[in-house]
């Protein structure tokens, strides 16, 4: 170091020293000056706030519940919120979450704005208080006394709101973001090339759905009485202001849009995601509630909750409740129909079992089917190796057998997706250990199987009248499993059909067809860019430097990352490249290495919540080092095996079969599940 060198850190040092006597950083005095801010008086009076505000708009939902936009049954939107279907837990945890929301947000404009504090530090300092004493604290204290799991996404980046604490994220110019479906449109239209996966199945895009309902239930807002929102006309045009609800967030559509302007549609519903208290009652920016947990349990087939999964047992013999066609289980049938958007003319059967989703498409179905054949298999079994079990005894067994061949399946998922030379052993170290989900997880990083989805779903040996079925018409409409050839059809789709390559094209039974009614759907791209900006994510070259340490400053800076042909698109797109959206971003990337599926960023966000939520499950499994050597070698063609009723199977689903390096295997080959180790001595 030269002497200049060093007179000038010692300067600096000097500086700082000085700084620090003769009086407190800009930082400190904000935060004494937030602490004064703080007292029992203001914080009582922005909870009051809150409240009279929330009361308030009771009566103005009453006038929009009264209106003729009401949800009808069999609308797209009704498809939608089936997705995102509420608890009535759920609900009111909704309500108190809006209510402290509005007290925070009256703190910011009331005493910080006039200090000169901004709304970002505002809202962080208010996120370590706690509700002062009264009606709001006790009623937040009883939610969260009741919770099974802490349902609040945690962040990996900070909540990213125009206004600190809520209002949608902003163009870095100022400006707003453009609209979600003008950006989905761009791609849509200057790529629509729908361009085939050579070397990976169906399946993977299947089991990424189904992971995505184990781990991620984001749920839509509701009126305080539980009435469903509805945010555009029956015709898809936008709501006169007076009807249209604080919760509605629509996407826009242009009138010279490409597909929708031959159908006058302008309006396409989108109702924000639900909030959620946390685990401690403070003040503070938004966050989403998930009604998922953050363990891989198969809450799929047995639900979150106890109360959920009660009603599907048989409480006989440990079994779940299924119903029995020429000697083969199904689901049982959903009675009242809530959970499809199906009318009595049409012909279809409408399954329940542990998610809502359960008739989304019969990807998922199937998975339901399969894996509530393995539980009462395993049950079965288990009741012959110990025959003095109780129900439950045998029903809690089984379910840990089936959900431990479900994790071991996840794990040669990940190596499907994120490579073979993965190691799911930690996630993220600040995040270590965490006991939720993470926001940009389910919001984004697990939503990347819709570029993969095909339009078709095509058998490609066909056999007696099936041959193909368009995916558009199946959303929420599913047919019945229980006939043969449709059942065999869906199998062969799932092993033989080719996924659609991971890019930012989306086939048009997604891009604008999703939860078609007559010729009208939604856009499935548009919709997550929607609910990403709701949940205050962070634009996507903010993860892209959190996930590789490399910064982005200009677009060419992602040259090397993104394709030309998608970054022209992205500049036309977005006015600065730090306005790009997380989903957006990351479907656009290359692939992280030549055996992996998916981009860096992806990459990254999707392996820390697997090896999160796998040491989790672990560490609550009593029977987790028994069960691994027990099921060591237990695979996913074994398991299809074993309930899909099949002779032959690649020795790996999510690759398309191979004489070379794939190839098909008989299923005589695998031994039966030989459980005899579980045996107890008496």
């Amino acid at each position: 170091m030269s002497s200049l060198e060093a007179k000038m850190l010692l300067l600096a040092v000097c500086v700082g020293s000085c700084t620090l006597v003769i009086g407190r950083s800009p930082a400190s005095r904000v935060s004494s000056r937030l602490e004064e801010l703080a007292s029992s008086k203001n914080l009582i009076d922005a909870v009051m706030y809150g409240e009279e505000t929330v009361e308030k708009s009771k009566r103005m939902e009453s006038s929009i519940a009264n209106s003729r936009v009401k949800m009808v049954k069999g609308s797209v939107s009704y498809a939608q919120l089936i997705d995102g279907y509420p608890t009535p837990n759920a609900q009111k945890q909704d309500y108190v979450a809006k209510t402290i929301l509005q007290a925070t947000s009256y703190f910011v404009n009331r005493f910080c704005k006039p200090q000169g504090i901004s709304s970002y530090e505002c809202g962080m300092f208010l996120a370590g208080r706690e509700l002062p004493p009264g009606k709001l604290l006790g009623k937040c204290r009883n939610i969260v006394g009741f919770k099974s799991f802490d349902d609040e996404y945690r962040r990996l980046l900070p909540a990213s709101y125009s206004d600190g604490l809520y209002e949608f994220r902003k163009s870095v110019t100022g400006s707003d973001l453009s609209h979600p479906r003008s950006i989905s449109s761009m791609f849509h239209d200057s790529l629509s090339r729908s361009r085939q996966d050579i070397e990976h199945s169906v399946a993977l895009v299947q089991w990424t759905q189904f992971l995505e309902h184990d781990l991620s239930k984001t749920t839509v807002q509701s009126m305080h009485d539980g009435t469903d929102i509805e945010c555009c006309t029956s015709d898809h045009k936008t709501v006169s202001p007076r009807y249209r609800h604080p919760s509605c967030k629509p996407l826009s559509v242009s009138e010279d849009d490409t597909y929708y302007k031959d159908y006058l549609v302008t309006c396409l519903n989108y109702v924000r995601s639900a909030l959620s208290v946390g685990s401690s009652c403070k003040f503070g920016p938004a966050n989403q509630l998930n009604q998922a947990s953050n363990l891989l349990d198969l809450s799929q087939l047995y639900g979150n909750h106890e109360s959920e999964t009660k009603p599907l047992r048989t409480n006989r013999g440990g079994k779940l409740k299924s119903q029995s066609f020429e000697s083969t289980e199904y689901l049982m049938e959903n009675i009242d129909g809530k959970l499809c958007a199906t009318n009595s003319s049409q012909n279809s059967i409408c399954y329940s079992s542990g998610d809502s989703r359960v008739n989304v498409n019969p990807y998922i179905t199937l998975l339901h089917t399969l894996f509530l054949r393995s539980h009462n298999r395993i049950a079965k079994r288990l009741s012959l190796v110990n025959p003095h079990w109780d129900d439950d005894r045998l029903f809690q067994m089984a379910r840990s057998v089936n959900i431990k061949i479900y994790q071991n399946i996840i794990r040669d998922w990940a190596k499907a997706v994120l490579g073979d030379s993965i190691k799911l052993e930690t996630g993220m170290k600040p995040h270590k250990g965490e006991s939720r989900v993470s926001n940009e997880f389910a919001t984004a990083a697990i939503r990347f199987y819709n570029t993969m989805l095909p339009g078709e779903i095509t058998n490609l040996v066909p056999t007696g009248r099936y041959s193909t079925f368009q995916l558009k018409d199946l959303f929420y409409k599913p047919k019945d499993l229980r006939k043969k050839e449709y059942f065999s059809h869906l199998l062969s789709s799932v092993l033989q059909q080719n996924a659609m390559s991971l890019d930012t094209s989306y086939v048009d039974d997604v891009a604008q067809l999703l939860f078609k009614t007559k010729n009208i759907g939604t856009d499935v791209l548009a919709l997550d860019i929607q609910r990403g900006r709701d949940h205050g994510l962070s634009g996507y070259t903010s993860y892209f430097q959190l996930c590789t340490g490399r910064s982005i400053n200009n677009w060419t800076d992602l040259s090397s990352v993104i394709n030309a042909v998608d970054l022209e698109t992205l500049k036309k797109a977005y006015a600065s490249v730090h306005d790009i959206d997380l989903i957006v971003g990351a479907i656009a990337e290359k692939p992280v290495n030549q055996d992996a599926t998916v981009g860096p960023t992806l990459s990254c966000i999707i392996k820390d919540q697997i090896a999160q939520s796998l040491d989790a499950t672990e560490r609550t499994n009593q029977h987790h080092k028994l069960l691994n050597i027990l099921l060591a070698d237990y695979s996913a063609a074994r398991f299809l095996c074993e309930t899909a009723q099949l002779d032959q199977v690649q020795r790996n689903i999510f690759r398309l079969p191979s004489a070379v390096d794939n190839p098909t295997v008989r299923c005589s080959q695998f031994p039966p599940l030989d459980l005899s180790a579980l045996r107890e001595k008496l």
